[in-house]
């Protein structure tokens, strides 16, 4: 661990004026107040900024720092590496299983952040424990295949093969085929949510649920006050976002594509019960909540959380804070609920 990830770990657990005084002034947006300990670790980030990553091997190298920031893993579940071959393509996948595990348990497949271009299937590393903890649940992150390399919606494509995987196979992995929910935050947000589109328009087994945190579920930013308000917080800042569309888009090519867009689907009914988690600041945060509201509106049932005072990708930030631990927390017994027999 670096030395600024062991003072963040400290200051985890010290007093609040403690924590203030590191921190400075608190940041305020939009009527929301940053936690202080992400605060001082956006205060360290912003010291030892230079200029952006120029090529995305650079992008993704910058990203494995955020490895570090994971808290370790749940005690008593166990984790396999393994390969799958899913559309004939050989995919890197972790399965966690929790303890007492049966020959039917329930099933989380879980699609990381990234913005479809960086990170791994190990990004995520506590908040996949968890889930297997609280949900009593295999769950399966996929190392999903990334943009330039592939061209969009490849990494869509890669979660539907899992999911028809994990059904042809449900009896070999110990799963029950009908409890299976879909999870993941910001891109793995997007696939998630385009999958249950896709699933429920294909017919047959649905998704138990589907857990999304500060998900990413269109590439139209107008009229998102959150997208101007909060387009310098860190981690997730414009010039990132920037950097994912011309990746994942090139000169804008299927940015319109119905599944980079789930938000704008017309029918957004019958859909799995839904549980979203997104951050005050974050500069997705109003499509995050727009998306839950409209959800909602349409007649699925839907948990929906705005985590004030966190920011885009708290589920791997329990190291730095509290508050990121909890929300982590809320949205995994949130979805045992529905997993439950």
């Amino acid at each position: 661990m670096s030395v600024q990830n062991l003072i963040l770990g400290v200051l985890r657990n010290s007093p609040n004026f403690v924590k203030r005084r590191f921190a400075g002034a608190p940041i305020e947006i939009d009527g929301n107040v940053m936690d202080a300990n992400i605060q001082i670790m956006a205060n360290m980030a912003a010291a030892e900024a230079g200029d952006p990553p120029s090529t995305v091997e650079a992008w993704r190298a910058s990203a494995e720092a955020f490895d570090a920031l994971n808290l370790p893993r749940r005690s008593g579940v166990t984790i396999e590496d393994t390969v799958l071959d899913l559309d004939g393509n050989a995919l890197k996948a972790r399965i966690y299983t929790p303890r007492g595990a049966s020959d039917s348990d329930p099933a989380v497949l879980f699609f990381h952040q990234g913005g479809l271009v960086i990170m791994h299937h190990l990004s995520d590393d506590h908040f996949c424990s968890v889930l297997a903890d609280e949900c009593g649940a295999k769950v399966i992150s996929l190392d999903y295949r990334l943009c330039p390399e592939v061209a969009f919606p490849a990494p869509i494509e890669d979660g539907m093969a899992l999911w028809h995987y994990v059904q042809k196979n449900a009896a070999s992995l110990g799963i029950d085929p009908k409890r299976v929910a879909l999870s993941g935050d910001s891109a793995g947000g997007l696939i998630s949510a385009s999958m249950t589109h896709m699933l429920r328009d294909a017919g047959g087994v649905q998704p138990a649920a589907q857990c999304l945190a500060y998900p990413w579920v269109s590439t139209d930013l107008t009229g998102d006050i959150s997208a101007e308000s909060c387009s310098q917080c860190f981690p997730l800042n414009k010039a990132t976002m920037d950097f994912f569309n011309e990746m994942v888009f090139p000169k804008d090519k299927n940015i319109d594509h119905p599944l980079a867009n789930p938000a704008g689907n017309e029918n957004l009914a019958n859909l799995p019960p839904a549980i979203i988690g997104t951050a005050g600041f974050d500069p997705i945060r109003d499509q995050g909540n727009a998306y839950a509201k409209a959800l909602e509106a349409a007649g699925n049932q839907v948990t929906h959380y705005c985590f004030t005072s966190l920011t885009h990708s708290y589920l791997l930030l329990g190291r730095v804070s509290h508050a990121a631990e909890k929300a982590c927390v809320q949205l995994a017994r949130d979805l045992s609920q529905h997993l439950a027999k």
